[in-house]
């Protein structure tokens, strides 16, 4: 444990993929790194990890030089086949009363299976709704905008996640839309437990965010230009609201809507940018962050757009636990482009608005920094494992 006090429990982390510093493999690092201070030791199985971990987190790569050093569809196989053995050895050795093992998405059933079998504790974190939520959504997004359907997810795999979602003790949720859905999939709410993921001040405070009065106001959206989140949309609500400013889309593009994005950036007041991580530029040079999604898990552009100080335009679904409609932001109905375009007016109209919403919005974001959210996670954990009383070995339950 390179040094580190012993903590009175354990938690093992299955991770199925690499460590790059970025993606949801950063979140799930981001979110063990205060568990120590909750009393519990984070150790994080994974295949390698290429970028610094936090120090607080004990990283297993299951990948010896030099293969990891290796390009990565060379390996994975070998790398997943070597994590799932080193996992079964950690869990050999782990003690079941003090011990909770944290499943994220690529887990094979079977571990989970011999996880329970062998009395420990186990929670799987949500990082989207339930596929059988999602699916509906994005059939019903597609077929409005008369596109083919651009939805990859298939009855096998929905029915795949309900039986995978029934071996496990709890199901972590970070959003209430994700609690929703866990709810039609057939979890017991006694199993879901609220949560949320987080965002890095220090990538963004570098420079204060200044508004340059000679330049229109800008409305920024960060992600993947698709529909699922709900580009269409925004690109038909912000031809409507026919204000004066400029819309900033920063993130690649589904080639479904290309076209239509192509087309609004010739009309001179949209303007697309590739993918890049540097954020920091577009959220301290711009005023509202609009992003009008259909689904999501808990997204991170919420909270960091929130942090640096944006009023939030969104949805439901983009809401994370952060923006309260008419507090701090403005929630809209997915796919409404009457009801985006009043909001993009709404906000566009009233300097003082925007003031009171980004006041209010930066001072909640404070709440969902990662050091304080990981510390909160670290805590439910070990209430979970205090809760529970220790019966020994038990075998899979079914919802």
């Amino acid at each position: 444990m390179r040094g580190r006090e012993v903590s009175e429990f354990t938690c093992l982390t299955y991770c199925a993929i690499p460590y790059n510093g970025r993606g949801w493999t950063e979140t799930c690092a981001n979110l063990l790194m205060n568990f120590p201070s909750a009393g519990i030791t984070p150790t994080l199985l994974l295949p390698r990890f290429t970028k610094p971990l936090p120090p607080s987190v004990n990283a297993l790569e299951s990948l010896p030089f030099p293969l990891s050093k290796l390009p990565w569809q060379i390996v994975s196989n070998i790398g997943l086949k070597k994590l799932n053995s080193l996992f079964r050895r950690q869990i050999l050795m782990a003690a079941p009363e003090t011990t909770i093992v944290y499943f994220w998405p690529g887990t094979p059933l079977a571990l989970v299976e011999e996880t329970r079998k062998a009395g420990i504790l186990t929670v799987r974190q949500m990082i989207n709704v339930f596929q059988g939520t999602a699916k509906a959504l994005l059939d019903r997004a597609y077929s409005d905008l008369s596109l083919p359907d651009g939805c990859s997810i298939t009855e096998h795999a929905i029915s795949c996640e309900i039986e995978e979602l029934g071996l496990y003790d709890y199901v972590l949720a970070p959003n209430p839309e994700v609690d929703r859905s866990l709810q039609v999939a057939g979890v017991p709410t006694a199993r879901i437990v609220p949560s949320s993921f987080g965002w890095s001040p220090a990538r963004f405070n570098s420079k204060p965010r200044i508004r340059e009065e000679s330049r229109p106001l800008r409305f920024l959206f960060v992600g993947i230009a698709c529909v699922r989140k709900g580009i269409p949309t925004l690109l038909d609500a912000w031809k409507n609201a026919g204000v004066s400013g400029e819309l900033v889309i920063v993130g690649s593009v589904e080639p479904a809507i290309r076209d239509r994005l192509n087309a609004a950036t010739r009309e001179g007041s949209v303007r697309h940018v590739a993918f890049t991580d540097d954020l920091e530029q577009f959220y301290h040079n711009s005023d509202v962050f609009v992003f009008p999604t259909f689904e999501e898990g808990g997204p991170q552009v919420t909270l960091e757009a929130g942090g640096c100080g944006l009023p939030v335009i969104t949805t439901a679904m983009g809401a994370a636990r952060l923006v309260q409609h008419e507090v701090n932001g403005l929630i809209v109905e997915a796919g409404r482009v009457d009801d985006l375009a009043a909001a993009i007016q709404r906000i566009t109209n009233s300097a003082t608005l925007r003031s009171e919403f980004s006041t209010q919005i930066r001072q909640d974001a404070e709440l969902f920094t990662y050091d304080k959210v990981s510390r909160s996670l670290g805590a439910t954990m070990v209430e979970l494992l205090r809760a529970r009383p220790f019966a020994g070995n038990k075998s899979a339950v079914s919802l």
